[in-house]
């Protein structure tokens, strides 16, 4: 019996990222769609490609606020024989043997399957958490020698004996993502090969695409929330360039390819950097040489994309969203007023400046994903957020936790930038105290849509808010 809802569909599930995966099917079927055991956040994530999808579950929690949704015994197939153009299943939970007869002739089969059963992808690092999804013979995407030796055992046989999941498409047959590459191939007049996916949570992924002369990084925005961001960094870029007074920038910024739309799904492909981007490697060591490489891109962004300086109102506005945190907003923006006092001048800043976004490759070093960047930074707010999370690291501490110690603490920081040409240990306590300040107010409010809740604040802006006030933290 079909258990329905009514009204719309329950909010989205912060697991969606784990039906990325669906990216290898069809962005349409032609017939009816089953999801059968899935948990919650991928059939979510398959609903949004398959809105007529019946999801189908021995779990009765799993199919509330579910507009067409199914309980079955795991045994005994509910729907008719052969009906079925497209089964999706998670055959660690369903019994394949049960679904055996419910596909018609010529329909297709995905699933998560056991680790020791075939299959052509990985989740990785598992199904339930997925960063990447990875084949045999896809380059790694970092030079980090322990994801690359951990990304190169995932597709190894010691991965099936590992007790962890594949996923295994059949038959074998073009996708969504390969009608996207094709695309891109057809914007740039080349031919172009699928080289890897990256996911970025639930509203985005990254598809490596292989070009004649070089590759890209093709960012594919499968949600409304995940276009609107998109469209958010192409206006930063462009509003950047056009602030640049030289263009040096230029060099340590990824070049756009392409932009486009596939099935109704909006993309952008820009040049892909190898590089190392994890903050836990050798090269991100408190005292490694790399700081000063990302320190000289957040200098030169400062200095060539001024914008003005910060007057009357510029906290109110720099703090717009963060009454969501609360009554801790008025003291954040009460900390920032000597931002205003001594009228600091103001350029655009990334506004995520830490080792995640920093490729550190042979060449210069590239700085990705600008979706944060704002206009009114204090100038060196970059190089203020970079040192946090240096100290962060370094400590093993939250962000807030290493702000606060910034705020008590003149040289907690390793290599914090001038104030207004004055350098950090010399400039007015309180405004070092609102440069930090500052910084995370662009980290707490995150990029658009993206909500960081109770939890988080409690672990990074109570202790922040403590050290402003003087209280011990």
């Amino acid at each position: 019996m079909m258990a329905k809802t009514v009204g719309a569909e329950s909010p989205r599930h912060p697991s969606e990222r784990n039906g990325s995966w669906r990216v290898f099917l069809p962005a349409a079927m032609s017939g009816l769609v089953a999801l059968v055991d899935l948990e919650p956040g991928t059939a979510a994530a398959f609903r949004r490609s398959y809105p007529s999808a019946i999801t189908v579950s021995a779990d009765r929690a799993a199919l509330v606020g579910v507009a067409r949704g199914m309980c079955w015994d795991g045994r005994h197939w509910p729907l008719p024989d052969g009906a079925l153009a497209l089964l999706v299943a998670d055959e660690r939970r369903a019994d394949p043997t049960a679904l055996a007869a419910a596909l018609r002739p010529g329909g297709r089969r995905a699933a998560i399957v056991p680790a020791r059963r075939r299959h052509d992808t990985v989740p990785y690092p598992r199904a339930d958490s997925v960063e990447r999804l990875l084949r045999k013979g896809w380059p790694a995407s970092t030079d980090a020698r322990g994801q690359w030796i951990r990304q190169r055992l995932a597709t190894s046989v010691l991965w099936r004996l590992s007790g962890r999941a594949g996923i295994a498409i059949e038959p074998d047959g073009p996708g969504l993502i390969d009608d996207v590459v094709a695309d891109l191939g057809a914007a740039v007049g080349s031919r172009a090969t699928l080289r890897g996916v990256l996911v970025s949570g639930s509203h985005n992924i990254i598809v490596r695409v292989g070009l004649a002369r070089e590759e890209a990084a093709l960012r594919l925005c499968l949600t409304e929330l995940g276009t609107a961001r998109l469209a958010r960094q192409r206006q930063v870029l462009a509003s950047i360039d056009d602030a640049l007074l030289s263009p040096d920038l230029h060099a340590h910024m990824p070049r756009e390819l392409a932009v486009g739309v596939t099935h109704g799904l909006e993309w952008r492909a820009e040049t892909w950097h190898q590089g190392h981007l994890s903050p836990g490697g050798r090269r991100w060591r408190t005292g490694g040489s790399t700081w000063k490489a990302a320190h000289e891109v957040a200098r030169l962004l400062a200095a060539t994309a001024p914008t003005a300086d910060a007057g009357p109102g510029w906290a109110h506005a720099w703090t717009r969203g963060i009454d969501q945190f609360g009554e801790d907003a008025d003291a954040i923006e009460a900390a920032l007023l000597p931002i205003e006092e001594f009228r600091l001048p103001t350029s655009w800043c990334h506004g995520d400046f830490w080792p995640g976004n920093i490729v550190l490759g042979r060449g210069s070093t590239v700085v990705i994903d600008w979706e944060q960047g704002r206009a009114a930074a204090p100038a060196g707010l970059d190089a203020v957020f970079l040192e946090l999370y240096r100290l962060a690291i370094g400590s093993r501490i939250p962000i807030g936790v290493a702000a606060a110690r910034a705020v008590r603490e003149p040289r907690a920081l390793t290599a914090p930038p001038s104030l207004g040409g004055v350098p950090w240990p010399a400039a007015d306590p309180a405004l070092r105290a609102a440069s930090v300040v500052a910084a995370i107010v662009v980290h707490a409010l995150g990029p658009e849509g993206d909500r960081r809740g109770s939890r988080w604040a409690h672990e990074n802006l109570v202790p922040l808010i403590s050290a402003l006030a003087g209280r011990p933290g």
